[in-house]
């Protein structure tokens, strides 16, 4: 990881669980981030809790992925304050509306959904890819990673009951999008693009899940879940890959799911 020290990352859904544990990596790796969510004010408390020298390392933005001048404001004003480049992006941000897809009066939920899950990382991912061109065009090494899920891999047969509706499409469709990029990216030999997909991972989305599926009765399997750490981890063993080796794709699960 010692390249990436002072280069600048951009992670997405960063104020809690997955995405935050991945900014507390990479500033511990002396990474700049700049930490994009809705809930400014959330990251700006969770900034207190980081020493002095990583506070002045980490910029919290407001960032509303399902507005297109939200996503390109926040990526304007890492442009300027940035010298228009940067060099890594995490699209971490992801939502869940629980109800099964045929369920009447969720139409802006399902919608919800696929802009934040699959419309809001191609957006990001073309902003940053602008400004990662000029990075590479000082000899500078970007790399992008889409954070996707298992269900981007399955489709179980107890996804209905679960709520998950559209979600499992979108995270398919953004595996897919990550080979579209890559072809597209071919030439741009300085540019990695990665998948990681975690199974089953203790965050807020997780427990609301759970919650809901409580509520329909059913019991749901017990087995250690994830923890944001571990996909964190995930992350910089992508990230500290020899620049000659591309993880493309790295899927981790609990060791106790079935899938």
């Amino acid at each position: 990881m010692e390249r990436w020290s002072g280069k600048v990352a951009v992670v997405t859904g960063a104020s809690s669980g997955i995405g935050w544990s991945i900014c507390k990596h990479l500033l511990e790796n002396n990474m700049v981030v700049i930490g994009l969510a809705k809930r400014l004010k959330v990251m700006e408390e969770l900034r207190e809790e980081l020493s002095k020298a990583q506070m002045d390392r980490f910029f919290p933005r407001e960032c509303d992925l399902t507005s297109l001048p939200s996503l390109r404001t926040a990526f304007h004003w890492i442009e300027q304050r940035f010298a228009q480049r940067m060099h890594v992006l995490i699209n971490n941000a992801a939502i869940l509306e629980h109800s099964k897809l045929l369920d009447p009066g969720n139409d802006e939920a399902l919608q919800r959904v696929i802009d934040v899950n699959l419309m809001g990382a191609i957006y990001c991912t073309k902003e940053a890819y602008r400004l990662m061109k000029k990075a590479m065009a000082f000899g500078e090494e970007c790399h992008m990673i889409n954070v996707n899920s298992l269900l981007g891999h399955v489709v179980p047969e107890h996804i209905p009951n679960r709520g998950f509706n559209l979600y499992p499409v979108a995270k398919h469709a953004l595996r897919a999008t990550n080979e579209v990029l890559r072809r597209e990216m071919f030439e741009d030999k300085l540019l990695r693009i990665s998948t990681i997909s975690p199974g089953v991972t203790a965050t807020d989305m997780s427990a609301k899940t759970n919650e809901h599926v409580e509520n329909l009765g059913e019991s749901p399997e017990i087995f250690e879940l994830l923890k944001p750490e571990d996909v964190a981890k995930g992350i910089l063993f992508i990230l500290g890959s020899p620049a000659h080796v591309t993880i493309a794709e790295l899927l981790m699960v609990p060791t106790g799911e079935k899938y």
